[in-house]
């Protein structure tokens, strides 16, 4: 199951300064790994479901979501093909619709045929002016619950790979500045209960991203009200020492130089302030 590893596409991803705006329901991974679990959850409209996800059509995928979604839900918790179903409804409920008439105008207010169409099967979505499109409102899938509940699944690993890559924030960095903290958390229970897993490898680089995060804030310059180092001086070299050690395990297991990992491993060894890079921190969070 390597594909499983493959890069997830988030639609709002943190960076230094910014943060995942809208949390896990707008986070996606690749169409190849979502026909996969579509195929693996044996939904009675399962190639028409397949045509629907190919597409990426959403006037397509509203004609099979709403049974999708009642067959998801009349599922056994303890069925096999529960993750799988649960996976395959999240990535096939679309991400945005589109709006009629210009961003501006009243028209583009007014909820389109299509988004009346989701609405009536349960699926909301808001109009998100910034963009002029009909955004996603409620997944109707939790995907930290799927992360966190079907861990003995590759769909539940899925999940938990995209919620690390989210900082297991359920949107906006609402939760504080600090993801590596959960990331950190998460993480190192994940490695231990699943050492060997699809998405271990990705889950060390991602870990050692989080350790690395907290030194290199560790030795930041003060920015009131942004940044304040002195708060995370404690523990910071044991995260640093935590970092390099997960670097080097994650660089051990791929087959190709990964240039751009070890020059952040580099780094964080020779330069004080260390890799410079600040993958879960969100220094302006909405609190």
């Amino acid at each position: 199951m390597k594909e499983l590893s493959t890069l997830i596409t988030i639609l709002f991803a943190c960076t230094q300064f910014g943060w995942a705006i809208y949390g896990p329901s707008l986070a996606r991974t690749n169409t190849a790994t979502a026909l996969r679990a579509c195929e693996e959850a044996k939904f009675s409209q399962g190639p028409a479901i397949a045509e629907a996800l190919r597409s990426g059509d959403p006037a397509k995928i509203v004609l099979v979501l709403g049974d999708a979604m009642e067959e998801m839900e009349r599922t056994s918790f303890m069925s096999d093909l529960n993750a799988a179903r649960h996976f395959c409804v999240h990535e096939l409920v679309p991400i945005q619709l589109p709006a009629e008439g210009e961003n501006t105008s009243r028209e583009a207010l007014r909820p389109t045929v299509l988004v009346k169409r989701f609405q009536d099967i349960g699926v909301s979505y808001f109009y998100y002016d910034p963009d002029g499109v009909w955004t996603l409102q409620k997944d109707p899938v939790d995907l930290n619950q799927l992360a966190e509940s079907y861990l003995e699944s590759p769909w539940g690993r899925q999940a938990f790979l995209m919620m690390t890559h989210l900082g297991w924030s359920q949107g906006e960095c609402r939760e504080g500045p600090d993801q590596f903290r959960d990331v950190i958390k998460h993480g190192e229970k994940f490695l231990v209960e699943y050492p060997n897993s699809e998405i271990s490898d990705n889950i060390r680089l991602e870990l050692a991203n989080a350790y690395a995060t907290w030194w290199n804030v560790s030795q930041e310059e003060r920015q009131p009200p942004l940044v304040y180092p002195e708060t995370y001086k404690v523990g910071a070299g044991e995260a640093k020492q935590r970092a390099v050690e997960l670097y080097q395990e994650y660089l051990k297991t791929q087959k190709n130089a990964v240039p751009e990992i070890e020059k952040r491993l580099q780094s964080l060894r020779e330069n004080l302030k260390g890799s410079g890079t600040w993958a879960y921190f969100c220094a302006d969070y909405e609190d």
